[in-house]
C-alpha cells in the first residue's frame, strides 16, 4: 500500500514500514466486550538480543538493526525508524529531506569517562536524554516511552526524570543572578528577500561556507526541535548559527511537533499548541534567537475531517508565542494548512501566524499561491516552497534539499538576495507578495 497523497503534499505520510514494525513490537489491545476467545494474549513480547557499547549491553528487539556509525560514511540518524546507533554522527549525514515523525529510535555515542549518570525524559518533545561514563544517549518515542525505557533500564541506566522545559521568557520573576544571557542573533537574522533552502539535518560548517560561496542560496531552514523531528541535530548549536549568521546567512527556524497527518492531536488540541509553542521557545532560547524571531510550526498535509483541530492548535500555538515575545510562522501544504488559514484571514475567529510558509512545489521563484489574496499577509509575510526533494551540490558538497523563496521582512531590515530571482520588478507584480 503506497502512502496517501493529498494535492499540494510536501512530504509522504508516514513511512508504511514504521507503522508495521510498531505494530509488530506492540503488545496487542483487547477491544472492550470482545469474545474471550477471539482475545489475544496479553504477554507477547518482542524477541530480544544484546548489544553491547563502550562497557553497556541493551536489550534490544531482535527486529531492529544496529547501525554502527564511522568511517568515510554519511548514514543519516532516522528517528522515524527503530534501529540503534552507534557512535558519532557524521558531519554531514546523507538523508532525504521529506522526512517526518518519530518512533522508538536510540543514538548511544561516546563520552568523557567522567560524564556524571542523568536520565531526563521531554514528553513534549518525545526524548529521553542518557547521560552516563562513557555514552551519550538520545532515545526517541512515538506515544509511549515504555520500551526504551526498559531498553535504557536492561543497561543500568538511570530512571528518567520528568522534565517539561518551560522557556525563561515565560518566567515573570527570576531569581538574582539567573537572567538569561543575551540572545546571541537578532531578530533580523530571519528577515531576508530571495532564495533559501530546508534540509532536514544541519549541515557542517564546511558545507555550509561551500553553499555561500557558489550558490544562490542565503537563506537556510533549520529543525530546532519537535516530537516529529526525524533528523539527528548534531551540528545546529548557538555556536554553528552565530558563526552562520556571521558568514551572511539567514535562517527559517522550524519546529515540528505533533501532526494531524498521523492523528497525534488530541482532544484538547488548544493545550498541544501551547505545550508546542512554550517548548519551541525553550529551544529557540538555548540556541540562542532573541525575541521577536518568527518560529514556524511545521504542519504537514492532513485531511479535511482534521482542519478544526488544526485551526484550535495553531492559533494556540500563535498566540502563545505572541505572549512569549516571539513572532508566529506556520508551514504547510497549500491545500491543507495554508487554504485553511487563508478562508479565517478576514473572520477573526483565530490568531493567525505572522507569516506563513506555503509548500507548493509548482517551481514558480516567487510568493504568489491561487489559494491566496494579495491582501493575505501582504508586504513581507510569505515563504514558498517551490520544490522539494532535490539533490544539488555546490563546491563538492551535495544535500537534498527543498527549495524555497523567502520574502520576510517583520524586524524592517530584511538583506535583500545578491542574486535577482522570482519577480525583479520592484515587488511590484499583483499577487506576488
Amino acid at each position: 500500500m503506497l502512502p496517501r497523497q493529498l494535492p499540494g503534499l510536501a512530504r509522504p505520510w508516514r513511512p508504511l514500514a514504521t507503522v508495521m514494525a510498531a505494530a509488530a513490537l506492540a503488545t496487542p489491545v483487547v477491544a472492550s466486550g470482545a469474545p474471550a476467545a477471539a482475545q489475544p494474549a496479553l504477554t507477547a513480547q518482542p524477541a530480544l538480543k544484546t548489544v553491547s557499547y563502550r562497557g553497556y549491553s541493551f536489550e534490544v528487539p531482535r527486529s531492529w538493526p544496529v547501525i554502527r556509525l564511522g568511517g568515510s560514511g554519511r548514514t543519516c540518524v532516522r528517528f522515524d525508524v527503530q534501529a540503534v546507533y552507534l557512535g558519532r554522527p557524521a558531519a554531514d549525514e546523507s538523508c532525504p529531506s521529506l522526512l517526518v515523525g518519530t518512533t522508538q529510535a536510540l543514538l548511544i555515542q561516546p563520552a568523557p569517562g567522567s560524564s556524571a549518570r542523568s536520565s531526563v525524559e521531554d514528553p513534549v518533545a518525545r526524548k529521553i536524554a542518557v547521560s552516563a561514563p562513557r555514552i551519550s544517549i538520545t532515545a526517541t518515542f512515538d506515544s509511549d516511552p515504555g520500551l526504551v525505557s526498559q531498553i535504557l533500564s536492561s543497561a543500568s541506566l538511570p530512571k528518567a526524570t520528568i522534565r517539561n522545559p518551560a522557556p525563561r521568557a515565560a518566567t515573570i520573576e527570576t531569581a538574582a543572578g539567573q537572567d538569561a544571557a543575551a540572545p546571541a542573533l537578532s531578530p533580523r537574522v530571519a528577515d531576508y528577500r530571495g532564495l533559501g533552502f530546508d534540509a532536514c539535518a544541519a549541515p557542517s560548517a564546511a558545507y555550509m561556507s561551500a553553499w555561500r560561496r557558489y550558490s544562490r542560496y542565503r537563506a537556510i531552514g533549520v529543525y530546532i526541535g519537535g516530537s516529529d523531528e526525524a533528523c539527528d541535530q548534531s551540528n545546529l548549536t548557538r555556536g554553528w548559527l552565530t558563526a552562520e549568521a556571521a558568514d551572511g546567512w539567514h535562517f527559517i527556524p522550524m519546529y515540528v511537533g505533533p501532526q494531524a497527518e498521523f492523528g497525534e492531536l488530541g482532544a484538547h488540541p488548544g493545550h498541544q499548541g501551547r505545550a508546542a509553542a512554550n517548548d519551541a521557545v525553550a529551544q529557540a532560547e538555548r540556541l540562542g534567537f532573541g525575541a521577536g524571531t518568527p518560529l514556524y510550526y511545521d504542519m504537514e498535509a492532513y485531511l479535511p475531517d482534521e482542519t478544526g483541530n488544526v485551526l484550535r492548535f495553531l492559533t494556540s500555538w500563535t498566540s502563545r508565542l505572541h505572549a512569549l515575545g516571539y513572532s508566529s510562522g506556520v508551514y504547510s501544504s497549500s491545500s491543507a494548512g495554508i487554504a485553511a488559514l487563508a478562508h479565517q484571514y478576514s473572520t477573526h475567529r483565530y490568531a493567525l501566524p505572522d507569516v506563513i510558509f506555503d509548500a507548493l512545489w509548482n517551481g514558480e521563484e516567487n510568493s504568489a499561491d491561487p489559494v491566496l489574496t494579495a491582501g493575505e499577509w501582504p508586504g513581507h509575510h510569505r515563504v514558498h516552497q517551490f520544490a522539494g526533494n532535490v539533490s544539488q551540490a555546490y563546491g563538492g558538497a551535495d544535500i537534498n534539499i527543498d527549495e524555497d523563496y523567502v520574502n520576510v521582512e517583520l524586524s524592517g531590515s530584511a538583506a535583500a538576495s545578491p542574486v535577482p530571482s522570482g519577480d525583479e520588478s520592484g515587488w511590484g507584480t499583483v499577487g506576488v507578495w
